[in-house]
């Protein structure tokens, strides 16, 4: 599984799938993992970039390396990259045994004892001793995975990519795949692109994320970077889960605006680098974020700069938080995830708030798409 001279499994370089499409440029280093996270309406969306590295389909544009070699021209099969996804099933009539041995048989390398001891030591490192002479239709939806990774596995590629791997699990065996994952990037130095829909799968994996929407790679860094310094509005509302509402911007100073809301009043946020003043701007600020204060008199917003004056929609406690739902003076609604500290009486829909946030917290885009 490992490369020479510390070159990186897995580079695409200006890589197109299809045809019109934004070149994508990644880098999966040793034992790492890079998540890209669609975040466009099209769950198919992966399938082309998936097909394209396996090299089933023709790349046009960029190149593909595989551990320092140039694999854009090679043919599926020769590539040193696995795939696993949709299109990647069990042979139905092979036993698990003898699905993960058909490659080896196919590639013709080896010798019958060393891709019988090849095969076992397969079998035991995805904890599927128990099911090897099982069939593909009496196992479970995590057993498939760990029968079809360890189909890939068996042939020591450098580099593998999982399109939606646990799309369809439930949250206990999602749980152990994760584990299962990053075990093997212990173990065997395993590096992989991981391609998901699913927000929380990109964050307990990926060393570092890409947000993907309708094919172009609109950001990429380490999940406290997009968190914190989104680029877009499309990456804080999707992986920050953030709140997003409309303000007018007063004054810029270094990098922090002044806006004002359309209820009239004034708040702060860091400005993006296209904001411009007098520009209509998108204010975006995560639930996790917010100050939530419980005035004993909806007057007290007078004297409290950065307040903003709202009332309660709802409350939920969901287990280690509270989800609250609020409606600000002009209409617009937002959430903040508060500890579970707050008393029922205090959380009765239509009691006055406010609400606040630090300026570092909150990040103002133009509304006029200049930052993409």
């Amino acid at each position: 599984m490992h490369t020479a001279h510390g070159l990186p499994p897995l580079a695409l370089s200006n890589f197109m799938a299809q045809p019109d499409a934004p070149g994508l440029t990644v880098r999966v280093a040793q034992g790492h993992c890079v998540a890209l996270l669609g975040i466009g309406p099209d769950l198919q969306d992966f399938a082309p970039l998936t097909r394209a590295l396996a090299g089933h389909t023709p790349a046009y544009g960029g190149t593909v390396s595989a551990g320092g070699v140039d694999v854009t021209q090679k043919p599926a099969g020769s590539r040193q990259i696995g795939t696993l996804g949709p299109h990647t099933p069990l042979f139905p009539h092979l036993s698990v045994n003898e699905n993960i041995l058909f490659p080896l048989k196919a590639a013709g390398r080896l010798s019958v004892s060393e891709m019988r001891y090849r095969t076992s030591e397969t079998l035991a490192l995805l904890g599927l001793d128990a099911v090897r002479d099982t069939a593909p239709r009496a196992l479970t939806a995590e057993q498939t995975f760990r029968a079809q990774l360890a189909r890939l596995l068996v042939l020591r590629p450098v580099a593998v990519v999982l399109e939606t791997p646990f799309a369809g699990m439930d949250h206990s065996s999602t749980t152990r795949l994760v584990a299962l994952l990053e075990k093997l990037q212990r173990a065997i130095g395993l590096s992989t692109l991981l391609l998901t829909h699913n927000r929380t799968e990109a964050l307990l994996l990926g060393d570092t994320i890409g947000i993907m929407q309708n094919g172009a790679l609109l950001q990429q860094g380490t999940a406290a970077t997009l968190l914190q310094r989104p680029s877009c509005e499309a990456v804080a509302v999707a992986f920050g889960e953030a709140n997003s509402f409309t303000g007018k911007v007063l004054m810029l100073e270094d990098d922090c605006a002044e806006l004002r809301l359309p209820s009239g009043e004034t708040v702060e946020a860091m400005a993006n680098p296209e904001l411009e003043e007098n520009d209509l701007a998108t204010i975006c600020v995560q639930p996790d974020r917010l100050s939530v204060l419980f005035p004993r008199s909806p007057d007290a917003a007078a004297d409290e700069p950065g307040m903003l004056l709202c009332s309660l929609v709802s409350a939920r406690h969901i287990g280690n938080s509270i989800h609250m739902r609020f409606r600000l003076q002009d209409g617009a609604e937002i959430i903040a995830y508060r500890p579970p500290v707050h008393m029922p009486r205090e959380l009765e829909p239509g009691r006055p708030a406010l609400i606040a946030w630090q300026t570092a917290n909150a990040t103002a885009f133009p509304m006029d798409h200049k930052s993409g």
